[in-house]
């Protein structure tokens, strides 16, 4: 700001205090949107498909996998580690039960840690809750969304035993809309996907589930060290000639299975195992948060009708909906990237997952002010606070003003696009005439990513994967005269 004088009010001093709240990283309902890709990367008038050869393979058994493992303290005997502070994913509509307290008080998402793979939803079963429960499952909506050189968006069930590995099951989307299913098993496990078909001309054949439709999956342990995997859907059928996959059409509404024999430490009997539903995008490169920042988004997506329970796989056994007195935790990390969408009930889950637009903050009248008053006076102002940045952005900003240095908390909000708050400072003017100095800090997230690489947080306590907060100082130049 130029050094000029700002046309001011005179008042008598006063005793001024501040209340200040950090920003709460949520943000506003999002819109569906779909992933473009470039023109020249499916041929025009034709149904084959040749994935791009500078992006990441996600063909079946080399998609990069999300690594979002369960929270460990479910096997220590802990409460859920992760602190409650999340929007109300519901209320159920159960009845209390029998060893399940509290079945009809609302059920919230938690703040979890920030995992180097990707953004995600996750709820998590509790073994003491749900007793020997050997398969999971429920409904998912896929939607018609393409991944991207640096989002691959999944669905899918999963979980860990006590003693043994982890593994997830489910569905990831393809750079061509095509969802893909796989089974993942931590460590020498490696992936099984759906078994190839091969006709008695030796033609290859590889099916898979188009967007826009309701998926039922169930994992389930029908042997002990054994995951399988149910999917009904409608199915697509593509030929793979050499890596050149041809869409051949519709094959209709069906069952299909994947077994993956290499599942250490599953139990059939169902004892001692955690299982999550999981909704994420998954990054290539572990911990390479910068990939947060972008434009896509990933909506539409739905769980309902989840369960869990105990079959003998030779008739029925118990089968119960997952409620929130059967969870260990529902959370969804990080904040202000993925957006939980209250429902009327468990067993029901949504979440959108939107990467931070890049925002811009101004400051007006500026950084840099100058003032004249008498002594003995205060000088009042406003700072305008504005997000100059990218459409959908959000600015997250904390500020404790001058004339408030004894208030507990900071002044704290969000703005997205185009929006402003305003802020109220004062000065005072001592009793001897003079030219005084005084300064306040604005600090501010503006779309980035605190990673191993970037600057400093400016917010106390910031993990890798959070919002990178920076400080602006402003300058109050006060000139004190005499009466």
């Amino acid at each position: 700001m130029p050094d000029r004088l700002r046309t001011v009010r005179f008042l008598s001093p006063t005793c001024l205090t501040l209340t200040l709240l950090l920003a709460a990283c949520g943000q506003s309902e999002p819109q569906a949107t779909t992933a473009d890709l470039h023109p020249q990367e499916i041929s025009e008038g034709s149904a084959t498909w040749n994935a791009p050869a500078d992006r990441p393979s996600l063909e079946e058994g080399e998609a990069p996998l999300p690594e979002i493992g369960i929270d460990p303290g479910v096997f220590q005997n802990q409460p859920g580690t992760d602190n409650t502070d999340a929007a109300a994913l519901g209320q159920a509509t159960q009845a209390s039960e029998p060893g399940h307290a509290d079945q009809t008080a609302q059920a919230t998402y938690l703040t979890c840690r920030n995992e180097p793979s990707g953004p995600y939803l996750r709820i998590q079963t509790d073994p003491e809750r749900t007793g020997a429960v050997n398969f999971v499952g429920g409904t998912a909506h896929l939607p018609a969304v393409r991944a991207t050189p640096t989002a691959f968006p999944y669905i899918y069930l999963g979980g860990q035993p006590r003693e043994g590995v982890a593994a997830d099951a489910g569905v990831y989307v393809n750079y061509d809309g095509s969802w893909i299913p796989f089974i993942a098993v931590a460590g020498s496990g490696g992936t099984r996907n759906l078994p190839r078909e091969t006709d008695a001309q030796g033609r290859v054949f590889v099916y898979r589930l188009d967007g826009n439709q309701d998926v039922d999956l169930r994992m389930s342990v029908q042997r002990d060290d054994q995951l399988t995997l149910d999917i009904t859907g409608s199915w697509v059928k593509f030929r793979l000639t050499g890596s050149v996959l041809t869409r051949v059409g519709e094959v209709g509404v069906s069952t299909r299975t994947i077994v993956h024999p290499l599942a250490r430490g599953w139990k059939a009997s169902g004892e001692d195992q955690v299982y999550k539903v999981m909704t994420t995008i998954a990054f290539p490169g572990k911990g390479n948060f910068r990939l947060l920042s972008g434009d896509y988004t990933f909506t539409g997506s739905s769980w309902r009708d989840l369960r869990v329970g105990h079959t003998a796989f030779q008739g029925t056994g118990q089968d119960l909906p997952l409620t929130r007195g059967r969870l260990y935790s529902a959370c969804a990390a990080p904040r202000d990237v993925v957006t939980p969408r209250p429902t009327s009930a468990l067993p029901q889950a949504q979440a959108d997952i939107r990467l931070r637009r890049p925002a811009g903050l101004s400051l007006l009248p500026g950084h840099d002010l100058n003032y004249q008053a008498k002594v003995m006076h205060t000088v009042r102002d406003t700072l305008t606070l504005s997000n100059v940045g990218h459409a959908e952005s959000f600015v997250h900003y904390a500020v404790t003003p001058l004339g408030r240095e004894q208030a507990t908390r900071p002044e704290a909000g969000r703005l997205s696009s185009g929006e402003q708050a305003h802020v109220d400072f004062a000065a005072i003017c001592d009793k001897q005439p003079g030219r005084t100095v005084q300064s306040f800090d604005v600090l501010s997230s503006r779309g980035e990513t605190y990673t191993p690489t970037s600057d400093p947080s400016a917010l106390p306590g910031a993990q890798f994967g959070d919002l990178l907060f920076r400080k602006t100082r402003v300058i109050v130049n006060l000139e004190c005269i005499q009466k």
